[in-house]
């Protein structure tokens, strides 16, 4: 259903991968083959473990704070999904990892000291020693004798950041003020939290803001779920909870998410708590017309384990259907598209969008005093062979997808002045442009939400009556997300 071939596409190899992982899904829930990865990994980790207990960021460089803290935050957060205790090979690695952590929790203790003693005054705590903190408060770990001090004044810090700008921080902080008795100062932080929450019927309650990020703190993807984890093991937020859930699964739905930090995230996010995601496999029944779709049954879904179900109808009945019921049988979220081809003069075909939305309009360079200014062309205006024409795009995306595609058709009038394909770099976003016979085609890896314009010339290069053409655009990823333009007629003298 892609409006410009994958094969014209830079992403192949990207669409070939994706479709690789939806056939081999079905193996991730293969006890024998989760038994297998687990040993594999466990493995992995006592070789790359340094004797003091940390993990390098690879083998032989000296041990990392941050590598090592993410690592044993997995652990401590895999723990919590199960329900149960780290034993075994994984527990001797969270001891060894807490010993290297306390003891770089007391050296940083100290410096802080010296520093006081020269008159520095400290607000909060870093954010290594918050990590450090929430680590502590959700694995239960007991604080060595010598790092009790340096706790308490930890601890005692922690209060001062409720007036942070971070998302993640506040909500790391509220976990570990609950964690430590404080209720009434952690439930000040969720209060914070709550107030900066979006609600929309289709994409659930999300921050609406840092849509483009440049540093991992900010991210979007980690402060959701850093506050969905609040909110959860703080309590009393069960329906605020479900419905950042939303948020997140329909992030994946346009993203391809290649992180695996984002990933593993967004799964600890998905099944900690609240309703399991995993209960059920999407009772969904779909009637059109005398067919009957059901994505219960094996035998019918496309990719076996998904319920994912894809189906092409050519019948007159089906085609000429004016309903389509859809019923969600059980709990949970679920998703689909309908499309409908079909032929039209280009000339009766309409502007249409939605999440995604492109408008096209084109300009004629024309001398004013002796200065270069860009008219706007109507159906009305007198253009001449030679006449410079700036093609503007306008895009506009209400969340960030990966993998969009334009295809901007050229009446037959048109010569391009560029002729040369290649990457560009525009107005803030990055995107490769192919130059055909009979359009030019953009490619983005990623669009976060916001407007885009972009704008090319070319030359009109012979006289008669032409369509200017459709400018289309879609989200290879989630090709339900598509957009186009209207056509104009013009003529030339």
């Amino acid at each position: 259903m892609k409006n410009i071939l994958l094969s014209e596409s830079p992403w192949v190899l990207e669409a070939q991968t994706e479709e690789q992982q939806k056939e081999r899904i079905a193996t991730l829930f293969d006890l024998n083959n989760i038994r297998s990865n687990n040993i594999a990994a466990l493995t992995r980790l006592q070789e790359l473990q340094n004797s003091s207990g940390a993990w390098s960021w690879y083998k032989g460089m000296s041990g990392s704070r941050y590598v090592t803290t993410y690592i044993a935050e997995l652990n401590a957060r895999l723990a919590m999904m199960t329900g149960g205790k780290l034993d075994g090979a994984a527990l001797a690695l969270q001891k060894n990892a807490f010993t290297y952590l306390h003891q770089e929790a007391l050296k940083e203790y100290k410096e802080i000291l010296k520093a006081q003693k020269d008159g520095v005054k400290f607000t909060g705590v870093s954010g290594s020693i918050l990590q450090y903190l929430y680590l502590v408060a959700i694995s239960g770990e007991q604080v060595p004798a010598a790092n009790k001090s340096a706790y308490t004044y930890y601890l005692s810090k922690v209060g001062e950041m409720l007036t942070t700008a971070s998302m993640d921080t506040k909500a790391i902080a509220a976990i570990i003020l609950d964690k430590a008795g404080r209720k009434k100062e952690a439930q000040e932080f969720v209060a914070s939290l709550k107030e900066h929450l979006t609600k929309t019927a289709e994409q659930g309650m999300f921050f609406a803001f840092n849509e483009n990020p440049y540093a991992w703190g900010g991210m979007k993807m980690q402060a959701h779920v850093d506050v969905m984890e609040a909110l959860e093991l703080i309590g009393g937020n069960n329906d605020t909870v479900e419905e950042m859930k939303l948020w997140l699964l329909k992030q994946k739905q346009t993203q391809q998410w290649n992180s695996p930090v984002a990933t593993a995230d967004a799964v600890y996010a998905l099944l900690m708590k609240g309703v399991n995601l995993l209960d059920n496999q999407g009772d969904v029944r779909i009637v059109i017309a005398d067919e009957v779709l059901e994505t219960v049954s094996p035998s019918k879904t496309t990719v076996p384990g998904l319920g994912y179900i894809k189906r092409s109808f050519t019948q007159k009945n089906v085609v000429d259907a004016r309903k389509i019921e859809v019923e969600k049988r059980n709990p949970g979220i679920a998703w689909g598209a309908v499309y409908a081809e079909y032929e039209s003069p280009v000339s009766d075909v309409r502007q249409q969008g939605g999440e995604l939305n492109v408008q096209k309009q084109l300009y004629v360079e024309r001398m004013v005093n002796n200065a270069p200014q860009l008219q706007p062309v109507t159906e009305k205006t007198v253009l001449q062979v030679g006449d410079k024409i700036v093609s503007r795009l306008s895009i506009r995306v209400d969340r960030p997808m990966d993998f969009v595609q334009l295809k901007d058709q050229r009446g037959a009038c048109f010569e391009p002045i560029g002729s040369v394909s290649g990457y560009n770099w525009s107005n803030g976003i990055g995107y490769y442009v192919d130059i055909k016979d009979a359009s030019t085609n953009f490619f983005f890896d990623h669009l976060g939400k916001g407007v885009y314009v972009l704008e090319y010339g070319y030359r009109i290069s012979r006289a008669g009556t032409y369509e200017t053409g459709l400018a289309t655009m879609q989200c290879a990823y989630a090709p339900e997300y598509a957009s186009h333009s209207a056509s104009m007629t013009i003529i030339i003298k």
